[in-house]
């Protein structure tokens, strides 16, 4: 798989070659078993996505899972949902995020995508980057909705993705209220008088928040409308917050308070995060997470003049990438990188 960074080439509705069969059987195309210590996986799995094991904990168990071989550098596709009650995952993703992780260097990035950016979604056309997992939902494999949507990142970005983690909003509060809540620095006055508030008989109920600036603690539902309010600033904006609110959640989850939690954060997460990776590949993502640098964390979130906006044919408002600014970007972020 190339590495190179590109202007992608013009959208067509060609059916694209899966990522299982240009990750040697990985992704939709392979059907994995998913073992009797998935409360055990699951945790593993989402605290590796967010940096939250401590280094002392698994250099000790696994501490040549690094030396497998291949390239080093691992891409994992980090997504929120909001299930809205429902028992599926082929639900628009709210939130899209790809952290990076290096241990030969122990450096980390997360780059944020805007769920209107508009990319050419392979088998679909041009369409706003959320709706591939709709897409995909609909081939009836678990994974076929991440799947599209990591290939779509592949295609139009040049990212290799070698992994997804899906979250569902319900357990994130749950998690952040195991922690006992997080500690967050508000920058500015955030205030939203339609933040999403649904009720039985009223599913498009609203509600007013409101944020003062300055260090606050926040529970799991503060924590939540604070990420995912964008009426009263930008998706920009809000794509800043929800990095702010996941570093905050590392921290909280490193501490040497949080360790008893850890087994009751392995029973909130069970049912509601979703992975295709293996047991021993989440194990070499968390030494990674766990290893690297966060002082020098690269923290970026594709908005102007990265993109800019568009009003399609149809009346709908999306975000349209520029390339010759996104490139440099992505190789600062990412850097070079070859085939497995």
């Amino acid at each position: 798989m190339s590495s190179k960074l590109h202007v992608p080439p013009p959208p067509t509705d060609r059916t694209a070659t899966t990522r299982g069969a240009r990750k040697g059987g990985r992704g939709t195309g392979t059907k994995r078993k998913r073992s009797s210590a998935g409360r055990l996986i699951r945790l593993v799995a989402l605290i590796a996505a967010l940096g939250m094991l401590s280094a002392c904990l698994l250099l000790v168990v696994v501490p040549s899972v690094l030396s497998a071989g291949g390239d080093s550098r691992t891409n994992l596709l980090l997504l929120g949902i909001d299930r809205r009650g429902g028992t599926g995952w082929g639900y628009r993703t709210d939130t899209i995020m790809v952290v990076t992780l290096d241990p030969d260097s122990r450096t980390a990035g997360i780059l944020s995508i805007p769920r209107d950016l508009q990319l050419p979604i392979p088998g679909r056309g041009q369409d706003r980057i959320n709706t591939a997992n709709v897409y995909g939902s609909r081939s009836g494999d678990p994974d076929g909705g991440p799947s599209l949507l990591a290939s779509t990142i592949e295609g139009s970005f040049g990212i290799p993705i070698d992994g997804y983690l899906m979250v569902d909003f319900g357990a994130f509060v749950e998690i952040v209220d195991t922690l006992g809540g997080i500690e967050v620095d508000v920058p500015k006055r955030l205030h939203d008088t339609r933040y999403p508030d649904p009720k039985p008989g009223d599913p498009h109920a609203f509600k007013t928040i409101h944020f003062e600036p300055g260090p606050q603690q926040m529970d799991g539902t503060r924590a939540l409308e604070y990420a995912r309010s964008r009426m009263s600033t930008s998706d920009f904006d809000r794509a800043k917050r929800q990095q702010q609110v996941v570093l905050a959640i590392r921290e909280k989850a490193l501490s040497a308070s949080a360790i008893p939690s850890w087994p009751k954060l392995a029973a909130v997460v069970t049912g509601s995060v979703r992975t295709d990776m293996r047991p021993d590949e989440l194990l070499a993502v968390a030494i990674m997470a766990a290893r690297a640098d966060m002082s020098s964390l690269k923290q970026v979130v594709l908005e102007h003049p990265l993109v800019y906006g568009h009003r399609r044919s149809d009346g709908a408002a999306v975000q349209l990438p520029r390339w010759e600014l996104i490139n440099p970007v992505l190789l600062d972020l990412f850097g070079p990188r070859t085939s497995r």
